[in-house]
C-alpha cells in the first residue's frame, strides 16, 4: 500500500533502485519512465547538479518528477565515484496559491526533508517571482517542470525549452511531457511515491481552495474514490473552476493566460 506521506528518512538506495527497476520493465510505463529518467541525465550532464532546480508545489505531477530526479541524482553522485552517493539538498522553488490547501502545505514541508530539499518560496504572479528566485540563486540555469503534453499549450513544448526572451532566462526541463494521468498514478503507485493526502479524498486536480472541489466522476455510492481510480484520465480536471474575477496563470510560451488547473501555476511558465 503506498505511504500517503514522507515522514520516514529517505531510502536514497532502494529509491533509485526500485525506479530504475520500472524503467527496465518492457511495459508502456517502463518506456516513459526510462525516457522520463534520460532527459533528467541529460540535464544533470548538460549543466551540472548545482545548477539544476526543481518546480515543486505538492502536485501530483511534480511529486512524481521530485521522485524521479532524487533517483537520477543518486544514480549520477555513483557513477562519478562518490562512494556514499550523497548529494547537496536539491533547490526547490514553490510559487505559491494566495489561499492553498493546508493539506498541501503540510506535505511539502514534510517533503522537505524527505528528499533533502532547499525550498524557496515565492508569491506570484508568476514572472515576479521567477525573477526574485534569479536573483536569489544566479548560478541555477535550468529547472524539471512537471507540465505534461495534455496540459494547456503543453503541445507547444519539447524536454528543453527555453523561456521566452522577455521572461528570467531558464531552461524549462520537462521529463514527464508525454505521461499522462494514468501513467502519473501507475509510476506513483509502483514505486510507492508520497502523495498528497487529499488525492484519497476525491480530488484529482489541485489548485486555489476556491476554485478546487472533489471530482465529481469519483462520487460512488455517496462516498468519494481517491484520484488513481479515476476511469477517465480525461476527465481529470473536472472540479476545477476559475473564481469570479480571477484571470489564472500565464504561459510563457504563448503569451496567453492558462485557466487555473493542478499546481500548474508554480509549474508552467
Amino acid at each position: 500500500m503506498v505511504s500517503r506521506t514522507a515522514t520516514a528518512e529517505l531510502d536514497i538506495v532502494s529509491l533509485s533502485l526500485t525506479t530504475y527497476g520500472i524503467a527496465g520493465l518492457p511495459t508502456e510505463l517502463g518506456k516513459k519512465v526510462a525516457s522520463a529518467l534520460g532527459v533528467i541525465e541529460e540535464a544533470i550532464a548538460r549543466y551540472g547538479p548545482s545548477h539544476l532546480a526543481l518546480s515543486f508545489n505538492g502536485g501530483k505531477d511534480c511529486t512524481a518528477l521530485m521522485h524521479l530526479v532524487r533517483a537520477a541524482l543518486y544514480k549520477h553522485s555513483t557513477d562519478c565515484s562518490d562512494a556514499t552517493g550523497s548529494s547537496a539538498p536539491l533547490v526547490s522553488l514553490y510559487i505559491q496559491y494566495k489561499k492553498s490547501f493546508p493539506e498541501m502545505d503540510a506535505f511539502v514541508q514534510k517533503s522537505i526533508a524527505h528528499y533533502d530539499l532547499e525550498l524557496v518560496k515565492r508569491g506570484g504572479p508568476m514572472k515576479q517571482g521567477l525573477q526574485s528566485f534569479k536573483d536569489s540563486f544566479p548560478d541555477i540555469q535550468a529547472i524539471f517542470v512537471g507540465t505534461r503534453r495534455d496540459d494547456p499549450y503543453g503541445d507547444k513544448l519539447q524536454f528543453f525549452s527555453p523561456t521566452d526572451p522577455d521572461w528570467p532566462q531558464f531552461m524549462r526541463v520537462n521529463p514527464i511531457l508525454d505521461w499522462t494521468f494514468e501513467d502519473v498514478w501507475g509510476f506513483m503507485r509502483q514505486a510507492g511515491v508520497p502523495y498528497c493526502c487529499l488525492y484519497d479524498q476525491g480530488y484529482t486536480s489541485l489548485g486555489d481552495v476556491d476554485s478546487t472541489t472533489r471530482n465529481p466522476a469519483l462520487l460512488k455510492n455517496g462516498k468519494y474514490q481517491p484520484a488513481w481510480t479515476l476511469a477517465n484520465g480525461e476527465l481529470e480536471r473536472s472540479g476545477r473552476s476559475t473564481p469570479s474575477g480571477a484571470t489564472g496563470s500565464s504561459s510563457a510560451a504563448s503569451g496567453l493566460p492558462i485557466p487555473i488547473r493542478e499546481a500548474r501555476r508554480a509549474e508552467q511558465f
